[in-house]
């Protein structure tokens, strides 16, 4: 598969203070990331060997919807984060001008947007025109996504937003998720208008680039939705846009997905009104008030839904204070969180006597 500025490089272990991994968190414990199994307890590494890191640790805080494009390159907290509309020829050096600022941000992307002729973003003013690939019909649907693929697209991505101009018929939407799933990538869609969303998920999207918001999703469809999709949030953009009512809606969407079982996902659609990445509060507060509890807001900020969709191990982690050892401990503590790679974790030291494994070595970065 493609994608983006992968940099995994040798395996690293390091014994930290406690560790989330598979949604449980552990104590005391030796860890391993650098490699295809991403963030994973190494219980054959000598635990003796290893001066405890004071960090609590967990897979990267992940914004699954961001625009690089319109953000300024900043370290922080996040450490994956998917590109999801913009000229698949710049995007390399974009993601090379955030790596060298945060260089434990892991970026994929999907490349151009691929819409209707004359259909959204093309009119948009926020998207340059080589983010917009305009697809005809299904005839067209193949190459569209081949364009995609050689530029190292990890997703594809769709424009059906029926409120901004014409939209792709469903013989175009059908042959796009056909070529893509020949290619091994997800289909992720902007859906918008009236039946939009139905439409996604009916006809093999994978990914709703944003929780629904412009119609409530009769049960039946969430249903649906929750055994075939997973859902980007970007709850936060109807605070920032003062829409009281779309977000009402689309919190009682993700609410009643959620607990048919989808797979939600943390995404701030960055660009759109802000402009570094970053776990926003108001984000994180539509989590809760949608029912996730701690334990699914960090499920959701950690990206654990996107890796069955795109193979993407965690080849970097989140860093917390030490004395975080629970999910409502790291909401708390998310403004200290920052994003470390393998070799931030090497950083351990062997110790000389008994009490060297609990002693305090240099900080990861």
């Amino acid at each position: 598969m493609g994608g983006g500025s992968e940099r995994g490089g040798a395996e690293r272990v390091a014994r930290v203070a406690r560790a989330r991994i598979g949604g449980a968190w552990h104590e005391d414990v030796v860890v391993a990331l650098g490699s295809d199994a991403g963030l994973r307890l190494a219980p054959e590494a000598d635990r003796d060997a290893l001066a405890r890191l004071p960090i609590a640790l967990l897979p990267p805080l992940t914004d699954a919807h961001v625009h690089l494009g319109l953000a300024e390159p900043a370290a922080g907290p996040v450490g994956r984060a998917l590109d999801l509309g913009w000229d698949p020829a710049a995007l390399p050096g974009i993601a090379a001008a955030h790596a060298a600022v945060a260089p434990a941000l892991d970026v994929r992307w999907a490349g151009a947007l691929l819409t209707a002729p004359g259909g959204y973003p093309s009119r948009s003013g926020w998207a340059p025109s080589e983010a917009v690939h305009e697809v005809a019909g299904a005839q067209e649907a193949a190459a569209a996504v081949a364009a995609q693929v050689a530029a190292g697209a990890s997703a594809i991505k769709v424009a059906l937003h029926a409120d901004a101009g014409p939209v792709l018929d469903d013989l175009a939407l059908v042959a796009i998720v056909a070529a893509a799933r020949i290619a091994g990538l997800p289909v992720a869609a902007h859906v918008q208008g009236e039946g939009q969303a139905e439409r996604a998920i009916d006809r093999g999207v994978r990914i709703l680039a944003h929780a629904p918001w412009t119609e409530r999703l009769d049960d039946a469809l969430v249903a649906r939705a929750a055994e075939r999709t997973a859902w980007i949030t970007t709850l936060a953009m109807h605070v920032r846009d003062g829409d009281d009512a779309a977000l009402a809606t689309a919190v009682d969407n993700v609410a009643r997905f959620a607990r048919a079982g989808g797979a939600v996902l943390h995404g701030t659609d960055l660009g759109n009104g802000t402009g570094r990445l970053g776990v926003e509060p108001d984000e994180v507060a539509a989590l809760l008030a949608a029912g996730l509890g701690a334990s699914g807001a960090v499920d959701a900020l950690t990206g654990a839904g996107l890796e069955p969709l795109l193979a993407w191990p965690a080849r970097t982690a989140t860093a917390l204070p030490p004395e975080v050892s629970d999910d409502e401990a790291v909401l708390a503590a998310l403004p200290e969180a920052r994003a470390v790679r393998a070799d931030d974790l090497a950083r351990t030291a062997t110790p000389s006597d008994d009490d060297a494994a609990t002693s305090t070595p240099e900080e990861p970065r």
